[in-house]
């Protein structure tokens, strides 16, 4: 499903860009530049005529100005368009399954998505999984194999008594320990699948089935 917002994303926002802001302010300095000058002219001494100096430099500055704000709103408009090209992009993942770094996974009734990487050096990794409202369901320990590559969390999905756990949104924790006890980095990894798009002032954020909303370049993969 397409977000109702994406009219507006494609033709951009509604208010004004730095370069429109500035042209307008620029607009004004013209004016009372010219007014300037007329009124210096105008009552100027015969035997001591206005330096046209000064009017040259000035008018030469606001000239140097006025590109300037063009080229960045020509800037601003190839920025909107390779936007909206990337946009449009993310529209094709809709439906499909994207691998994301979360800590929120939806179990279904036949999978519980979690991978995670940890950086090198671990010796020991605890998987905390809690339930929505927060309270601890189950701690597992996971293997450290090899630093750098994603490792899937097996779980029976039953709690800690060895009840089965119904499906839902769950909130993970991956923490890794070196030999000596100290923190190691590790990533939680989910699959979800892609439900709409939504063009925001961050860029355009998928929708996902675990209930997030995340930003295309966090993607991992598309499945």
């Amino acid at each position: 499903m397409i977000s109702s917002t994406l009219a507006s994303g494609l033709t951009g926002t509604t208010t004004q860009s730095e370069s429109q802001t500035a042209s307008v302010e620029l607009k004004e300095s013209y004016s009372s530049f010219l007014k300037l000058l007329t009124a210096q002219i105008s009552n100027q001494d015969p035997l001591e005529p206005v330096d046209s100096t000064q009017f040259v430099s000035q008018l030469a500055q606001l000239t140097q100005v006025e590109q300037s704000i063009s080229t960045n709103a020509n800037l601003e408009s190839i920025s909107g368009m390779l936007a909206t090209m990337g946009g449009m992009s993310d529209m094709q993942m809709i439906g499909r399954d994207v691998v994301v770094p979360s800590s929120q996974v939806r179990m279904t009734e036949t999978e519980f998505p979690l991978s995670y990487e940890v950086e090198p050096g671990a010796s020991e990794v605890k998987i905390r999984i809690y339930s929505e409202e927060g309270s601890l369901v189950r701690e597992l320990t996971g293997p450290s194999i090899v630093d750098g590559q994603a490792i899937d969390v097996a779980w029976d999905r039953r709690d800690a008594v060895g009840l089965p756990t119904p499906p839902g949104i769950f909130r993970v924790e991956v923490a890794a320990m070196d030999a000596n006890g100290d923190p190691i980095a590790a990533t939680a990894l989910t699959k979800a699948a892609v439900e709409r798009v939504n063009f925001t002032a961050r860029g355009p954020e998928l929708q996902l089935s675990n209930g997030e909303n995340v930003l295309s370049q966090v993607v991992r993969s598309v499945l």
